[in-house]
């Protein structure tokens, strides 16, 4: 396993404070929030596949608060530069390319961290 797979990205102490110690109520976040990353992951792919900058940018902007919430602060830079509207041509398809790979190789090990809590 890589460096990045074993650095944990998350930090649930946010999630728990909100929660007040309901363990139920956590779970039930952790899921929906695998359910939401999925399909982000697999609109953000379709879209990145297509050049769709729009669409890129509307689904990050919907998983940024769960990102945050969950203290995916490795992630956040990448969030806020993809949720930009990039049609207008300011920023080069090759560094939007770069930064929607990367977010999807991370997000792909991010959900495969929150399955693993949320299984035990």
């Amino acid at each position: 396993m890589s460096t990045v797979q074993n650095t944990k990205l998350y930090n649930l102490s946010q999630l728990e404070m909100l929660s007040r110690g309901d363990d139920g109520f956590v779970n039930k976040m952790l899921n929906s929030f695998t359910g939401n990353l999925k399909d982000g992951i697999k609109e953000i792919t379709d879209a990145y596949k297509l050049h769709d900058w729009s669409t890129i940018g509307k689904v990050a902007h919907k998983l940024k608060p769960s990102m945050l919430v969950l203290g995916v602060t490795s992630l956040k830079e990448t969030i806020i530069f993809l949720e930009k509207d990039h049609k207008d041509g300011s920023v080069d398809e090759k560094e939007i390319s770069m930064k929607v790979e990367s977010f999807l190789e991370k997000c792909g090990i991010l959900l495969m961290q929150i399955q693993q809590i949320s299984n035990n």
